[in-house]
Parts: structure tokens; sequence; C-alpha cells
């Protein structure tokens, strides 16, 4: 037995084969031959190898088998986690290798085949399948227990149960085909202005940035637009490196762009490649004169600051990503937001905030028991880091600074994959405060929080803390939508949580924003003012007026008296896609359902119970009449406004 900790120059090494790189999703026969050091490895003792998993990009084990070198030592094999395929990042993908019969001595090996194919089996053979994200520079994390104190609860913390081996395999994973062109027509920066600006990038079917060179014909659904008749994409962007300062070629920007019909696409194509993409509805004047619709991810998590490596990539990326490639007209990233590297999320910030073009938020994140919730600021000026504090006392801190801050509840109603009892819990709304809370996040990768009853949308709930709920409380809450992306794509709607499978539901988030001008202060006022909506990651345009009163409108009892027996909403809706039926809630229950069939409509809903005889929306808020608009697509996909509300 070792009197001392063994170090990674005794317990040995490991490689992988073949060693790739490899086209994202496919299968593979993988080999990972571990050869023993000086310390070779007890009866007992082994190995635990998990698959490259950063950002929630999971490989497929398949069938695993492992045999030792040394006559008479046997491998058992354990698998965890293997089935289904994503996880929380505290469960990725596992194999344990453990070794009986013989101990094995220097230079000896344990050969851990990751899908196994052939031979004779009473099971399961299946090749195993690499993430289906581009990614480089990853590694196979491997720990050799030595001694087989790994296996015993109460030594698992010895500092000679686990050593992890830091040479491990690295991992290359590139684009698979070009399968598809993904087009955004972005509004114009001010409202008013007729130019606008696209963004082209051409993906395989998993969302990467795929190896595409060549020229793209454009076209219009709007003969008189002006547009180019072609783009060009650069050259091969098969291996790009996904770390800071990489590329993220593979993506074409289209500068002047107008169009003059109501509603138009853009059409971007490769018939000999038979790749297409069509844009969504580019529609001048849906806001009137003064205002734009700008869409943005509220919500998204990168590696900077978190400690975490699960996270795919940094800030810089993430922001690279949403302006260049996903064609957000503003994101924001949610890290900690503490101590020095506070500072350096300003500056990276400050850096990316482009009026006019690709607007940022600086905003953090923070988790209790009781929920979490982002904290998003007007300005970077003079905003210091944020201590570590309960709820309440992070309320008045923000009241004590000088820079305006916006508090957001973020998945209300789910809790932690790990623990609700001691990593986070669902939203307490009794601890919302007023002064600073003013919207609630509705959707994201996790799904819809609206309601509690899990079914539809909703995955994940069931805990009495959905934004329904939370209405149902009194609480004057705007809806807004984001990822809660883990891989620093924005816009991103892969980034599997919960352990669900982010292409087999209705997940997402954008946050829709009416605002004059496409700056950091007028999208901070327009979402200060509820004047803001949520989609499920998609570009819905939406718009709901009672009379002259906008969507997130709160009106006193004496403006509520003008609607005292009737109420009209208008409601005009343009689709990403075709419109399935347009659904008027009131106090949290569907008073109308219209099918629609359509890409857009324009209708009337008239309420002609008198308000005081609205059944109230609970015991809590009896004096409150709301009303709030629900789009839903022919692909599920979905809007909701922000309500408006009537004292009565």
């Amino acid at each position: 037995m070792l009197n001392t900790p063994p170090t990674e120059e005794i317990v040995g090494s490991i490689e992988l084969s073949p060693p790739g790189p490899f086209v994202a999703g496919s299968r593979h026969t993988l080999k990972l031959t571990y050869t023993a050091g000086p310390s070779g490895i007890e009866v007992g003792g082994g190995l635990r190898v998990l698959p490259p998993h950063r950002g929630h990009t999971y490989w497929e084990l398949g069938k695993v088998t492992a045999e030792c070198s040394r006559e008479g030592a046997v491998a058992e094999i354990e698998t965890f986690n293997d089935h289904p395929y994503t996880f929380h990042h505290s469960n990725p993908p596992l194999v344990r290798v453990t070794v009986w019969g013989q101990p094995l001595r220097e230079g000896d090996t344990i050969t851990i085949t990751l899908g196994e194919h052939g031979g004779y089996s009473s099971g399961y053979f299946r090749l195993a399948r690499v993430a289906k994200h581009a990614y480089d520079e990853d590694r196979f994390t491997v720990h050799v227990d030595v001694l087989g104190n790994g296996r015993r609860p109460r030594e698992f913390d010895r500092p000679d149960a686990f050593v992890e081996l830091p040479d491990t395999p690295e991992v290359t994973i590139i684009a698979e085909e070009p399968a598809n062109v993904h087009v955004v027509a972005k509004p114009p920066g001010k409202a008013g202005e007729e130019e606008f600006e696209t963004i082209v990038s051409v993906r395989d079917q998993f969302g990467n940035l795929a190896d595409y060179a060549g020229r793209l014909s454009v076209q219009s659904t709007d003969p008189s637009a002006t547009l180019p008749d072609a783009v060009s994409i650069n050259e091969g962007v098969g291996m790009y490196e996904i770390h800071a300062g990489g590329s993220l070629e593979g993506a074409a920007r289209i500068d002047g762009c107008s169009v003059s019909a109501q509603c138009a696409r853009i059409t971007v194509y490769d018939p000999r490649n038979e790749l297409i993409g069509t844009s969504n509805c580019v529609a001048p004047g849906f806001a009137g004169e003064e205002l734009n619709v700008y869409f943005g991810d509220m919500h998204v998590m990168t590696g900077k600051g978190t400690g975490r490596g699960m996270m795919l990539a940094d800030t810089d990326y993430a922001y690279r990503w949403a302006r260049d490639v996903e064609g957000l007209d503003f994101s924001v990233v949610t890290n900690g937001g503490s101590g020095e590297k506070w500072h350096e999320d300003l500056a990276l910030d400050d850096e990316f905030n482009e009026p006019g073009r690709f607007v940022t938020i600086p905003a953090l994140e923070r988790g209790w028991l009781r929920g979490h919730k982002n904290v998003y600021y007007r300005s970077s000026d003079a905003v210091p880091p944020m201590p570590n504090l309960e709820i309440e006392e992070m309320f008045e801190w923000l009241a004590g600074i000088d820079v305006p801050a916006l508090a957001i509840a973020h998945h209300p109603n789910v809790h932690s994959e790990t623990s609700r009892y001691y990593a986070w819990g669902p939203q307490d709304f009794s601890t919302c405060d007023e002064r600073f809370e003013r919207l609630v996040e509705i959707c994201q990768c996790r799904g819809s929080m609206e309601r509690d009853q899990i079914g539809g949308e909703v995955s994940l709930g069931g805990h009495g803390s959905s934004v329904q709920d939370a209405l149902a409380l009194g609480l004057r809450l705007g809806f807004a939508g984001g990822t809660d992306n883990h891989r620093a794509q924005p816009g991103s709607k892969l980034s599997n949580l919960g352990g669900l499978v982010a292409e087999e539901i209705v997940n997402g988030g954008y946050t829709a924003v009416f605002a004059p001008e496409l700056t950091r202060e007028a999208l901070f006022d327009a979402l200060w003012d509820r004047r803001c909506y949520a989609t499920t990651s998609r570009r819905i345009l939406l718009d709901v007026v009672l009379g002259e009163h906008p969507m997130g409108s709160d009106l006193s009892a004496d403006e509520a008296g003008a609607f005292a027996h009737e109420r009209i909403l208008t409601v005009h809706a343009i689709g990403h896609r075709n419109i399935d039926r347009i659904e008027v809630v009131r106090n949290n229950e569907t008073v109308e359902s219209v099918e629609i069939d359509a890409e857009q409509e324009t209708l009337t809903y008239i309420d002609r119970t008198p308000l005081a005889e609205v059944p109230a929306v609970s015991d809590q808020a009896p004096d409150v009449v709301f009303y709030y608009v629900r789009v839903i697509e022919s692909d599920g996909n979905l809007a909701w406004s922000s309500p408006i509300w009537l004292a009565r």
C-alpha cells in the first residue's frame, strides 16, 4: 500500500483510437487503452471514464466492454446515465471499470471499448455516438482508483482514492454536412428607418455552423425589395475554434436591405446542394411609426467566471454567436457577477454593445433555496460587484446603488435537478419586490412556466410556482423569455436541461421588446414598462391593446372605469410560420380560442361581462382583472403577450 497519495506521474496513461476528429452525431467503435504506471491497480481498484461533456453535449456510450492484459485479471464494467442521453450537468454518462482476480502492475493495460460491434452476446450491440455539437479542445475525463478506496463511501474524500489523469485524449468534433440555411431579417436600428440587415448562416442538421463555401441566391416575397442577387459564405468552417478568439466563419451579413410590402420574407438558397432557408417576416410599421420590435435572449450562461467546465465557451464567443450567427438584436449573459470577474464582465458587455446594431445589457444571476433571480442594469457605469446576500438583502442593496436595476425570477416552477432542498428550489413569490420585479420568465429551454399543470408546452412544474400562480397572487409581472442556454449560444433551443430532450419538447426563450431604438437605455426602459412579450425562440410579431393601452399597462380603478361595461382587445399577430390559433386569457382562464391557419391575423375580442362581475382570479387578488394573449403556431411554438391589468 502506498504511504503517500499517488501522483499523475505514477498512475499511468490512456490513449484513444481512432483519435478523431469526429463528425458531429456520428457513430463509431472507440477504444480507450489505459496503461498502468508504477503504482499499478490493486484488486478492487479501477477506472472512472467520462466522455467529453462540456455544455450539455453528451455522448452515447453504446455497447461497452473491457478487458485486462494480465492473465487472471478481470475487468468488471458498470455504466451510468447511458440512457437517455440528456442529463443535468452533474450527471454525464460514466463508465466504471473494476479490476478483480489479479492486480495490475506497471505496463499492464485495460482496453475499454465504447460501441462494441460484433461477436456473440445475448443482449445489446450499438456503436457509440459522439456529441451532436461541434467543438474542439475537449477531453475525456479519467480517474484512477489505485487502492480500491473509491468504492468505500467513508473513504471517498481520501486524497489517494481517485487520481485524475491530466493528459487524457483530446477530442475535436466537426460539423456534419450542410443541411439548411438559417436566415434572420432584423429590424432597423431606429424606428422610422427603412434599411435593415439580414444574417445568413449555413448549418448542419444539429445547428452547427457547417463547412460550406459558395454563393447563395437571394430573393424576397416582395418584388420591390432592395436585396443583392447573391451572398457569399466564407471558406472552411469545419474545425472552427470554439474557444475565445476563435473563428465564427460560415455566416454572412447583408446590409442595406429594404422592403415595401406589409409582410415580406427573404429566402436564401443553393439549388445545387439542396440548401434553402426563409427568414422571419419583415413587417415595416408593425409597431407604428415610433417603435420597432427587437428580439433578444435575456438569459445565457457561459464558462467565464462560473468555474464550470460544462459550459461550452466564454462570453465573447456567446456575444459573437448572438450577433453574427443567431442574428439577435440584443443578448444578455447572466453569470455570477462577483469580485474582479464582474469588472471583466462589464468590460465585455461594453465592448460588444453597439447601439443601432447589437445591444448587451449588464446582468447577473443569483440563486437561493427559494428560487433564482436575474438582475439587469440600465448602465454599466459605477455598478459595484454584488456581495453574497439573501434575497431581501439583495433588494436593499440594489436600492442603495445609483444605477436603475430590474430583477426577473427565472425558471420559477422547477427545482434543481440535483436537489431542491440543498441546491435551489421553486420560486417563492412572497419574496417578489415590486420596486425591482416587473417581469417573470415564462419560457426557456426547460419549456414553459405559464401553468402549474404538466402537459403541452409545460414539461416541468407541479410546484405551485408557475407564472399563473404569481398572477393569482396579484403580482403585476410582464412576460420575458430566455433560453438559460448553457452552451454560450444565445437563442439556441438545444441546451438540454432537466433531463429533457430539446428536440422533443416545445422550448426556448426570446424576449421581444417594443422600443424606439436599439440602445441599452431604450430596451431597459421598455422592459421596465412591461412593453414586451415572450416567445419560444421564434420571431413571432404580436401586439395587443385595450383601447389605447398597450400590453403591460396597469390601469387604476379610475382609468378602468371607462371599461366597466365593455372591454375591446385588439390583437395583431404575424407568425414566424403559420399561426394555428390565438387565445385570449382572462384571469388565468382561456375565454376565447380562434383558429387561424394563416401567417398573420388581426382580430378583436369583446368582453361584455361587467368588470365588477368578472370572476376573481383568486381570494388573494379579488380587485383585479387582467388579460393576456397566447399565440400558438402550427409547429407548437408560442408567444405570450404581457398582461393588461384593470383594478376594480
